[in-house]
């Protein structure tokens, strides 16, 4: 019975962590979206160097990198979680 009443809190935990991982995938999403929204190009352009020059200052196009970074990162953090909490309910 212990072990299952310590399974069910790892699934609790986990399911939290999944809703927090959702969530920045979505800021992230919203994020990126704003930025190829104000200037015209989507992110694989932006990132690609597709830019006209002096259409996308430094600074922009590092907060676009990262922002496409960090969608990454949190799509795999996702990815990981739902994993582990599909392990635990077999």
């Amino acid at each position: 019975m212990h072990a299952d009443l310590q399974t069910d809190e790892y699934m609790i935990s986990i399911s939290r962590e999944i809703q927090v991982c959702k969530n920045m995938v979505a800021r992230q999403k919203e994020e990126l979206a704003r930025l190829e929204k104000r200037y015209g190009l989507t992110t694989v352009q932006a990132l690609a160097g597709e830019v006209p020059q002096g259409m996308i200052d430094g600074q922009a196009l590092e907060a676009w990198r990262n922002g496409h970074h960090g969608l990454l990162a949190w799509r795999q953090r996702l990815r990981e979680y739902e994993e582990a909490y599909a392990a635990l309910r077999r």
